[in-house]
């Protein structure tokens, strides 16, 4: 990979790091206030959620009709501007006023720089190399996914939530300069002024491309199932230190799978890039969430259904980083915003509905595991038909 890539991957890990310290110390912080807190807390999710809803369409347009490199400069500054901000605030309303607002206004900044930024890789990484690239970004993500949480903790244990929202501000301004440095080669774009009926054209637009494109619909329709399901699945993760009467379930199933996360991103260089491989992939994550359920037969199997979610994660990195790189050899670069900000639009659309059902049923039980990765497996068979016969050239 050449050294702008690599300065992409740079940016992404250091945006990372950034993100979850902002999560950690102001969840932690408003959940310390007690039941303002809880209050707070849960209006600050949900703000998070209904903006990407109604935002992320939005973004998708403008990825696909402004400089995606200007658009990555411009949320990264206005999120160091927000996070330097409000940690300025010392009065605890202030804050928690402060806190709402720059969480709505990130998440409008991440509506347009999510799709602007897998967009952009393919401006800078070398069809034949984004797999690789992936891979890597991958890798570094999931490292930094398991450390991150002990860094997030120090910096919140021994310093204030101000400090955290400082690092924060400062991640961001590094992510920016490291964008800046970038070269601006991109497609010509038809940079003309917004009005609701040339977004709405735009929205429009993407979505008969969608639909035309067979694999593309395809990729879409597969996303949008699985997010569904693991939504069901990482609703039950909590619950595991009781569900599997052991102390420390839940931290050795999340240390198995950060284990299988990192072990994907290092194997799915391995797998060739085939449409039809995402089928086997999946149908091989299905089977690790079967695994979780061993214990209501084999009570002392603990140890290998705790394996089930190394297994998972395993072959579910490698869905991810395959399916993004369908996606982005596959789509034209025309439209790559505006499919990409389908995909994470339909990603959280489904989450919270299956995350209800689950409420609404006696699903607290071992046995979902293996409904849930049943489920999967039965997905996995719908995408390898759908690819025989109405993907055949």
């Amino acid at each position: 990979m050449n050294r702008q890539a690599m300065q992409l991957i740079a940016r992404g890990a250091i945006n990372k790091i950034g993100n979850m310290l902002y999560d950690y110390g102001n969840s932690v912080w408003l959940a310390s206030l007690g039941k303002l807190g809880e209050t707070v807390l849960g209006v600050y999710q949900i703000s998070d959620l209904v903006t990407s809803l109604l935002v992320n369409p939005i973004g998708g347009v403008i990825s696909d009709r402004f400089s995606r490199r200007k658009i990555l400069m411009t949320t990264d500054i206005l999120c160091a501007i927000l996070c330097l901000g409000i940690s300025c605030l010392s009065d605890q309303k202030s804050l928690i006023a402060g806190l709402i607002v720059a969480n709505i206004l990130q998440a409008i900044a991440f509506a347009f720089s999510r799709p602007a930024n897998k967009s952009y890789i393919t401006e800078i990484v070398a069809k034949e190399e984004i797999i690789t690239y992936n891979a890597h970004l991958e890798m570094v993500l999931q490292v930094i996914s398991v450390s991150a949480p002990v860094l997030s903790f120090l910096v919140l244990h021994y310093a204030s939530l101000h400090v955290t929202l400082l690092v924060d501000g400062v991640t961001f301004l590094v992510a920016a300069a490291l964008v800046f440095f970038l070269p601006n080669h991109e497609l010509e774009k038809k940079e003309t002024a917004l009005t609701v009926r040339g977004v709405l054209s735009d929205i429009k637009a993407g979505l008969v491309y969608i639909r035309s494109q067979k694999e593309i619909f395809f990729l879409l329709l597969l996303a949008s199932a699985v997010n569904f399901f693991f939504a069901a699945f990482n609703y039950l993760l909590p619950f595991t230190d009781h569900l599997y009467h052991a102390s420390g379930s839940y931290a050795t199933i999340l240390t198995m799978g950060a284990i299988g996360s990192i072990l994907g991103a290092v194997l799915s260089k391995k797998f060739k890039d085939y449409l039809e491989n995402l089928s086997l992939v999946l149908a091989m994550t299905g089977l690790g969430v079967c695994l979780m359920a061993l214990p209501v037969l084999f009570p002392k199997f603990l140890l290998l259904a705790f394996a089930g979610n190394l297994i998972c994660e395993l072959f579910m990195t490698i869905f991810n980083i395959h399916f993004f790189s369908q996606v982005q050899t596959k789509v034209d670069k025309h439209y790559m915003g505006r499919v990409f900000s389908t995909i994470y639009t339909l990603a959280i659309l489904f989450m919270p509905i299956a995350t209800f059902l689950m409420t609404i049923t006696s699903s607290i039980h071992l046995v979902s595991f293996f409904l849930i990765g049943l489920a999967v497996l039965g997905l996995s068979l719908w995408a390898h038909l759908y690819q025989r016969r109405s993907l055949k050239d």
